[in-house]
């Protein structure tokens, strides 16, 4: 063998072993032993870099391997390095889905486990829903049993924003999928949540004082908006303009008091035009004010313009039931990996604050009158079988389109059980949208009132089976 080939092997091996074990020490041990959980966060960002280097390393191996006429201790040595670089590669850690949907997040594919319902993933990995199994099952059932056309009804805990209930029903075609999480509908009367917030926090109007009025029950004129002294006889508040939907005295009081700049804000600070967060994508509810200030005073009455999902609903019910504050809405209570270990679990996120604590407790005891003695009177306190022990607050709504006929009834606001036990909730939001034909059987506010009553009785009753605790 030509004796000048063996320096040229010696350099070789000693640059390969020293470019193999610079990416061993920098980076396969920082791999092995950074694998606390404070380390692993730390070092997320460090690992495409030690990546990097290790595939790096094997190129320049590759590329200069020695030539068949070079020892076999020199080949024999690149062997070993090789295979202990490669034992070295980052490793893929379990995680928490970016993409819910991508990864195949589907309530309906859930069966129940233990009292939960709960997901098996494609890959193996559990999600456990925190919606309330017998709710659902009682929803679902109830909307098919009614032959209902379309329909959204949402259940949301007020003060932490686990999904209690999520139902979207069809039975009419054109089919409108996923309707709990779509701003198909107008907001229709709803939207007079919005406008009396920004009445009494913005505009100082005292929801207490009269306001003279005339006409205005299916559309609005001109002299409706801004009142005539001959005509306007009768006279109510704010909150018999909520809990009858009188849409005169709201269009009044918007077209004398509010900006086109007041609405958009308003409309924002209640989630319009913002993207909610959500495990799964939820069309935005969108609210348009245009210029024209009669028209404008007509989108505050609930007249077209805006357009409202149920789970957004269900959202705003919620805002008035937690002192004002609106909490992210999630579904998903906790995720395991396909060998048993939990990686997340369900924590409460506020997602914005809507108005003052006391314009939430001033339009939440305003809007109880709609359920005792207004326009939903029939659906919750006058109703056989809905318990008296529960007071509901809300608005309702509806709208209709003509060609093809579609009416939208909505129901949204919050129940409190006064009865509740210390082991149960004792609050829940809900929307419930209901469209229908011209032939119909219910609408949003039953639905609604239903979920509220089957949700009490659900949640009491597990309560009841839950061991005491003994000191």
């Amino acid at each position: 063998m030509d004796e000048r080939s063996t320096p040229r092997t010696s350099n070789w091996l000693g640059r390969t072993l020293s470019a193999a074990a610079f990416t061993l020490v920098c980076g396969g041990a920082a791999a092995v032993f950074a694998q606390s959980p404070q380390s692993i966060v730390a070092d997320a960002q460090d690992e495409a870099q030690r990546h990097a280097a290790v595939e790096a390393s094997l190129s320049e191996l590759e590329a200069n391997r020695p030539s068949e006429h070079v020892q076999f201790e020199a080949r024999d040595a690149a062997a070993v390095i090789l295979t202990a670089a490669r034992a070295f590669r980052p490793v893929e850690l379990p995680s928490v889905p970016k993409d819910w949907q991508k990864a195949g997040l589907d309530l309906s594919k859930a069966v129940e486990v233990d009292g939960k319902l709960v997901q098996t993933l494609s890959d193996g990995s559990k999600v456990t829903f925190t919606v309330d199994p017998d709710t659902q099952k009682y929803v679902e059932k109830m909307l098919d049993d009614y032959n209902v056309p379309h329909s959204g009804v949402v259940l949301i805990d007020p003060p932490t924003g686990r999904v209690r209930a999520f139902v979207s029903h069809n039975e009419y075609t054109p089919a409108v999928e996923d309707i709990a999480r779509k701003s198909m509908a107008p907001s229709a009367s709803v939207f007079k949540i919005v406008s009396a917030a920004a009445f009494i926090e913005s505009a100082g109007i005292n929801p207490y004082n009269k306001v003279c009025y005339h006409g205005g029950r299916s559309h609005l004129t001109a002299s409706n908006i801004k009142g005539d002294k001959r005509r306007d006889r009768k006279c109510a508040n704010l909150g018999a303009a909520l809990a009858w939907s009188i849409n005169s005295i709201i269009a009044k009081l918007a077209y004398r008091n509010l900006k086109k700049d007041d609405l958009e804000t308003w409309a924002e600070r209640f989630g319009y035009n913002t993207e909610i967060p959500f495990e799964l994508p939820v069309e935005v509810s969108t609210a348009e004010m245009v210029d024209n200030k009669l028209e404008r005073a007509r989108s505050a009455a609930g007249f077209w313009h805006t357009y409202l999902s149920p789970l957004h609903g269900a959202l705003i019910g919620a805002s008035l039931a937690n002192d004002g504050v609106m909490m992210a809405p999630s579904i998903v209570e906790k995720y395991e990996t396909a060998d048993g270990e939990v990686i997340h679990a369900f924590k409460p996120r506020v997602f914005r604050r809507v108005m003052t604590p006391q314009t939430a407790k001033i339009l939440s005891d305003l809007m109880v009158t709609t359920t005792t003695k207004g326009t939903a009177r029939k659906y919750f306190r006058n109703r056989k079988g809905f318990p008296n022990d529960i007071t509901v607050s809300g608005k309702t709504g509806t709208l209709s389109n003509k060609n093809p006929y579609l009416g939208f009834t909505w129901f949204v606001g919050f129940a409190d059980h006064k009865g509740a036990s210390d082991a149960a909730p004792s609050k829940v939001a809900v929307a419930g949208l209901v469209c229908n034909t011209p032939t119909w059987r219910i609408k949003g506010a039953y639905a609604a009132s239903e979920a509220v009553r089957k949700f009490f009785e659900s949640v009491e009753s597990k309560a009841k089976k839950e061991p005491v605790a003994t000191r």
